[in-house]
């Protein structure tokens, strides 16, 4: 890659792997987004993310990918809220209103029917449970039913109209898990559900 960094966040987008923000050194947060195309196996810069953070989490809907919260370094750590959009066409960001409703970094997303779901985190009170959805349609956030267990640094994939969270710490630090819990979204009266 361009910018060695960790705890970055990626995601496909037209063929090629977007890799945006992470850390850069020792609580030193980074900007970056490059991509990464296949095709070629040439990495390329592009408009750098508006907002420094890492542990953020990141989601393609309706042909844009979306940043969605995070957490800064500097003298304390602190969790954010910021939802950025990037317009591959025009290789340019902009910020998404309304912010995600918690802030929180440590989370992870995924799209599925026309949402963006963020799952757990870490926030200012701890391991998260919390579950929200960003309906890119009509531009609104809305609280969906909590996750089974609490966790930050963990995984999410949409498959077969279901999304798969998986692992992460249930415990603030470096903790571990195993978990592999469900979300059923459709579960009615935008509360979604849970396995």
């Amino acid at each position: 890659m361009p910018t060695p960094r960790g705890s970055l966040a990626a995601a496909t987008l037209g063929g090629r792997i977007h890799a945006v923000g992470g850390l850069s050194g020792p609580r030193k947060n980074t900007r970056a987004h490059e991509v990464y195309d296949p095709a070629t196996d040439r990495w390329s810069k592009r408009t750098p993310l508006p907002t420094r953070r890492d542990y953020l989490a990141v989601a393609v809907l309706g042909g844009r990918l979306y940043v969605v919260g995070g957490r800064v370094r500097g003298k304390r750590t602190n969790p954010l809220s910021v939802n950025e959009e990037y317009d591959p066409g025009g290789n340019a960001w902009r910020n998404r209103p309304p912010p995600i409703p918690s802030y929180r970094g440590g989370i992870a997303a995924a799209a599925l029917g026309g949402k963006i779901f963020v799952f757990g985190g870490e926030g200012i009170v701890g391991t998260l449970r919390r579950v929200d959805a960003f309906h890119l349609k009509e531009r609104f956030w809305s609280t969906r039913a909590p996750m089974p267990t609490g966790r930050h640094g963990l995984a999410a994939v949409a498959a077969g109209g279901k999304i798969f969270v998986i692992s992460g710490g249930t415990e603030p630090s470096d903790t571990l898990s195993g978990k592999n819990e469900v979300y059923l979204p459709g579960g009615g009266g935008g509360n979604g559900g849970k396995k």
